[in-house]
Parts: C-alpha cells; sequence; structure tokens
C-alpha cells in the first residue's frame, strides 16, 4: 500500500487531479438516485446508487446477465486507477472499457428490478447515474490526454 501512495506521488499533475475528481465524482454520485423507474405502486421508485454500486454483482444470481456484465464497468474502474498508478499503459485501455460499459447501460431502456425476474421500464436517469458516468469518462479522458501529453514529452526528447 505504501508503495501505491508512492507511485501515487510520483505521478504527474494531471493524473493526480484526474484521478481526484473522477474519484470525488463516484463518491458523491454514490448519495444519489441512480435511475427512475416506472411502477404503479410507487411513482417516485428509483433505484438507490450505493445499493447499485455494491451489490449490483447479484444481478447475475436472479439471472440478469447483461447487467451483471455492465455493472463490471465498477471494478474495472478501480482496476484502471491501480495499473495507472503503477504506470501499466493498460490502465487507459481498461479506463475505456470501464466508460463503454458505462455508455451501453445508459442505452438501457428496462432493467431487471426483482429476483422474480421482472423487468420496469428505467423512465430517467437520476443524478447519481449521471455522475458515476461523467467519473468514468473524466478518469478516461483525463488518461487519454495524459498519455498525448507523455508522447509529446517523448518526441521532443
Amino acid at each position: 500500500m505504501k508503495q501505491l501512495i508512492n507511485n501515487y506521488k510520483k505521478q504527474s499533475t494531471l493524473l493526480k487531479i484526474t484521478i481526484g475528481i473522477s474519484l470525488l465524482l463516484l463518491i458523491i454520485s454514490l448519495t444519489q438516485p441512480a435511475f427512475y423507474i416506472d411502477r404503479k405502486e410507487d411513482p417516485n421508485a428509483y433505484s438507490d446508487s450505493l445499493t447499485l454500486f455494491f451489490l449490483g454483482w447479484m444481478s447475475f444470481l436472479g439471472g440478469a446477465f447483461i447487467p451483471f456484465i455492465l455493472w463490471l464497468a465498477n471494478p474495472l474502474y478501480f482496476i484502471s486507477i491501480f495499473l495507472t498508478i503503477k504506470n501499466k499503459p493498460s490502465g487507459l485501455f481498461v479506463s475505456i472499457a470501464a466508460s463503454t460499459l458505462a455508455f451501453i447501460f445508459s442505452q438501457l431502456d428496462t432493467i431487471m428490478t426483482s429476483e422474480s425476474g421482472s423487468c420496469s421500464i428505467i423512465t430517467s436517469r437520476g443524478l447519481g447515474f449521471k455522475l458515476w458516468f461523467a467519473s468514468l469518462i473524466i478518469l478516461t479522458v483525463g488518461l487519454v490526454l495524459s498519455r498525448i501529453m507523455m508522447n509529446k514529452k517523448s518526441v521532443t526528447i
């Protein structure tokens, strides 16, 4: 852990700011509704971001394979940060994969909302989803910009 912190301290200011802003947005997103669903008995029904973040992997157990695959954007996000701090170029590609999964999720119209396999229509995306998605995009864009700046430095040297 100490080595990881030391590696983080050695990163460029751009990467530190990118990772910091991205993590801050992710943390804030967990306090907000992720998306709203169409329920006759509760017109204001929503899915809690914090619950989805920590328990979304369980959708696989209920037969929702696609939402499980899309949920994998969360661990991929943290893996990309870890790889970036360890100066591994693959961090960028993992971040792109996480952002792609998040984008695919943004295109879903329905989502499984119970253990019985019933689905609900997603009526709108909440602030939690928007901040979560922004945190992944900011990380990806920051990593791309950092890579471009590193390549320009190595060309001029």
